[in-house]
């Protein structure tokens, strides 16, 4: 009787079990073996964080230079209690899409604004044919569908033009 079978025995493990017990401490050691054997030879990575962190930096100011360029162009400004927990989705989003003025943009063009559907950017062309041009952004808040959040999501985006 091998030891590989009093173990088995002892613990109650089938040869599959055992197979597999012994190919997990191998794999350890083998980690542990390659673990001394860099601390041995004083080679530790650094990583060099910065060009990500200056990168993510500039798409910051890009955005929110933006914001504050349509808010004086629009009479909007930025809302002062920004979510600071705001998604990677969302600020990627915000660097994709361009500003649209919205006393020109036609159905196709206002559906491409966050939260905007083809029945709500309708109404928005409707308001700009019964009333006239927009005056600022803020005027889109009296427009049926669109509250205060909604407005949030999409004022960033928007202007009246010059």
């Amino acid at each position: 009787m091998n030891v590989f079978d009093k173990f088995n025995r002892a613990f109650g493990f089938t040869p599959a079990e055992s197979r597999v017990i012994i190919f997990l401490v191998a794999a350890f050691l083998v980690g542990l073996a390659i673990r001394a054997f860099k601390q041995a030879s004083g080679h530790q990575e650094q990583y060099d964080y910065s060009s990500l962190d200056s990168e993510f930096v500039a798409r910051s100011q890009a955005l929110y230079s933006g914001s504050s360029s349509i808010g004086s162009d629009s009479g909007a400004s930025k809302p002062a209690d920004k979510q600071e927990g705001e998604t990677i989705q969302g600020a990627r989003s915000a660097l994709a899409l361009e500003s649209l003025n919205i006393n020109t943009a036609t159905k196709d063009e206002l559906v491409k604004l966050p939260g905007i559907g083809e029945a709500l950017a309708e109404r928005i062309i409707i308001y700009r044919d019964e009333f006239g041009p927009f005056k600022s952004v803020d005027e889109l808040q009296k427009i049926k569908g669109i509250g205060k959040k909604k407005f949030e999501q999409i004022a960033l985006y928007c202007t009246i033009g010059k």
